[in-house]
């Protein structure tokens, strides 16, 4: 007979992939921080990542945020088709190279919602192109973080790079 595991402690155990979010339920989000050479990029969107939720903050400006890839992985697929697919569907351009440099599990309190984020740094082949949906490319430095991204404040985005990007 088949060893059965009892999971006492919550422990991640997940069933089949379904279709919609769900309250209590849990989600694997990549957050894809872009990269070309020395220079992150940012991506302003003004109607927001296509099929996710818009920031509180976004009626604020009319002219979009700025956001990095981010999308969730999907059933069997692995990090590496993970990362090319999201930038390539996002930013419209490959991946030369990436690293996990972070990941993050919070539960979420708009919907009790667990999220496991992986923080990528990808290098990119060469920069994202404006289209309809993305209409400014911004380079930007550690020290020149701009404000108006959609989910980071300058300060988080800051910490972040302090703490989890020395070397990449």
């Amino acid at each position: 007979m088949t060893f059965q595991y009892k999971w006492k402690n919550k422990e991640a155990n997940f069933g089949p992939p379904i279709e919609s979010q769900i309250l209590g339920g849990m989600h694997l989000a990549f957050e894809i921080i872009l990269k070309k050479d020395e220079e992150y990029i940012a991506l302003r969107r003004p109607k927001g990542i296509p099929e996710h939720e818009l920031p509180p903050r976004a009626k604020d400006y009319p002219d979009g945020l700025l956001y990095f890839c981010h999308n969730l992985i999907r059933y069997g697929e692995s990090v590496e088709d993970c990362v090319q697919r999201i930038v390539k569907s996002q930013a419209g351009v490959g991946v030369k190279d990436f690293r996990v440099v972070y990941i993050d599990s919070s539960v979420q309190d708009k919907d009790d919602s667990w999220a496991i984020v992986p923080h990528v740094i990808a290098e990119v082949e060469e920069l994202p192109k404006i289209t309809n949906e993305l209409t400014e490319v911004v380079l930007f430095t550690a020290n020149s973080i701009p404000g108006d991204f959609a989910w980071w404040s300058k300060e988080d985005f800051e910490e972040f790079l302090d703490e989890h990007i020395s070397s990449f």
